[in-house]
């Protein structure tokens, strides 16, 4: 099986229908839920935003398995953001971590970034020790709006010790973490 990691291509939606389905309605906005070859591409071209957003992949076979969000994109300040999801039935088999160490050395190697951060759910435990494993470091704590508003009633019953509701919106706490790109390629042996 080849694993490969590229910028994904329109021609690739397609093949996100075949992803698995989270159960647990904490990563529900991470489900693929479209009916339509439209809503499929209408994700695609809101992930594309010319210099300050770009959505990279790892394939195995040509399958896509995860996709990584290069996001807020500051050239004056070398910074950035990512987000990460991965198909839900390839979890647990390092795809994870494989997937963000091909970004971060195609991102430091390809664009004038510094450092990379991200914000990870305080709950998201696997996806803090895949973060850990590649070298980022927490720097700070935030409690803000949980991003997927539209089952907050199934979250707030499910899991009320993580969550608040204030004001008819589900807040919760979040991790931020970040790597440097000396530590990054230090640690990499270059």
């Amino acid at each position: 099986m080849e694993v490969t990691f590229r910028k994904i291509k329109k021609e690739d939606m397609q093949h996100f229908k075949k992803w698995g389905k989270h159960e647990d309605p904490r990563f529900f906005q991470y489900n693929f839920g479209y009916d339509s070859q439209m809503e499929y591409d209408a994700w695609y071209y809101s992930k594309q935003r010319w210099i300050f957003r770009k959505v990279y992949g790892l394939f195995l076979d040509e399958q896509p398995v995860g996709f990584i969000t290069l996001k807020h994109i500051n050239y004056i300040k070398k910074t950035a953001e990512l987000g990460i999801a991965v198909d839900p039935s390839q979890l647990n088999k390092g795809y994870g971590t494989k997937m963000l160490r091909m970004y971060l050395d195609y991102v430091f190697e390809h664009y004038p970034i510094e450092v990379m951060c991200l914000k990870v759910s305080h709950f998201n435990t696997r996806a803090q020790k895949s973060y850990s494993k590649v070298g980022f470091v927490e720097f700070a704590e935030s409690y803000e709006p949980f991003e997927e508003q539209g089952y907050k009633d199934l979250v707030m019953d499910r899991f009320p010790d993580q969550f608040d509701m204030i004001e008819g919106t589900l807040y919760t706490r979040f991790i931020k973490m970040k790597i440097d790109k000396n530590t990054y390629l230090t640690a990499r042996g270059e």
